[in-house]
């Protein structure tokens, strides 16, 4: 007996939606199928873009595919991150976000960026332990000395890479906390601070171990405390701020880094791509070369990367507003 057409007509329909909720599960069993983009709001040469390509090297080894990093600088990282949120949800285009993407709402008239919404998390992938660093001919040998100079002089200079960075609100923060007055200098990244304080030109700043390293060993700054609950094992001589009482405020406000993909990438890849990391990550050789450029893995769940992220969040805008500082552009 011939089926109605209507009835035909319905169940083409259905099968079709049927087919459309299993498309993304089915390409993400087989994913990945073609190149993926790497994106990342820096210019190539920094930590950052290193960090980004060893794990696109890894990642490429491991699925099969080439994982290609793409650097896309300027505008505090936005140009970078809009580049990703605007890309097709399908896992093809990921991204590498940065301590500085909590305070684009603080930055830019309407831009958010929030997890869920803007972007889909997949895991955090470690920290860089910031230490202050001043010029070597400061009159101050030791942290307590440093504060006491700095009291005394009120004509301190903090060197940071750019507004809304985690450097310039832990330096500022620091200040407040200790009786300093301060000016801020900004430079075009992290490793121009550092020539700018092992030249002399500002007396401060919040840097990684590895953009100090090269004014280390030059004999140009010395550190001073390490802005962690733990000594690091990169200088473990150094104190942590918790042994000199640094503020709290300025504790693991360090550079972070966090892997994300477009809002709406179908779980499964993003699991595929949790997993992946977390293994890459506890690589023996993995945590050697990231340990070279400053780097201390740190990985979780794609929850547990937006939890972070908003905790940031809160907390950038909650300093911000004490120091009653402007970062909009």
């Amino acid at each position: 007996m011939p089926i109605p057409t209507i009835h035909r007509r319905a169940c083409c329909a259905l099968a079709l939606v049927f087919l459309t909720a299993l498309a993304p599960a089915v390409r993400a069993a087989d994913y990945p199928e073609r190149p993926v983009k790497l994106v990342l709001g820096f210019a190539p040469g920094g930590a950052t873009d290193q960090l980004a390509r060893v794990l696109a090297r890894q990642l490429g080894d491991r699925l099969g595919q080439p994982f290609v990093v793409e650097n896309k600088p300027g505008a505090a990282t936005r140009i970078g991150m809009e580049t990703v949120q605007k890309a097709p949800a399908d896992g093809y285009t990921i991204g590498l976000a940065t301590a500085v993407t909590t305070a684009f709402p603080l930055m830019f008239e309407g831009v958010g960026f929030a997890p869920g919404k803007d972007f889909a998390p997949i895991t955090m992938l470690g920290r860089a332990p910031s230490f202050v660093v001043v010029r070597q001919d400061l009159p101050a040998k030791d942290y307590p000395a440093f504060v006491a100079y700095g009291q005394s002089s009120g004509k301190l200079t903090l060197g940071h890479p750019g507004n809304g960075s985690n450097p310039h609100i832990a330096g500022l923060a620091l200040a407040r906390a200790a009786g300093m007055a301060v000016t801020a200098v900004p430079y075009k990244g992290t490793s121009p601070t550092a020539v700018a304080v092992g030249s002399g030109e500002v007396d401060f700043a919040m840097l990684e171990y590895a953009v100090a390293r090269p004014m280390i060993e030059a004999g140009r700054v010395r550190l001073l405390a390490v802005t962690e609950p733990q000594r690091s094992a990169m200088r473990p001589e150094v104190p942590t701020g918790r042994e000199l009482g640094i503020t709290r405020d300025v504790e693991g406000l360090t550079p972070w880094f966090l892997m994300i993909a477009p809002a709406g990438t179908p779980k499964p890849v993003v699991d595929t791509l949790n997993r992946q990391l977390r293994e890459i990550l506890a690589k023996a050789e993995v945590r050697e070369q990231l340990a070279a450029v400053g780097i201390e893995p740190e990985t979780g769940t794609p929850a547990e990367a937006a939890s972070y992220f908003n905790d940031q969040r809160a907390r950038i805008t909650r300093l911000a507003d004490e120091l009653k500082l402007s970062l909009r552009n």
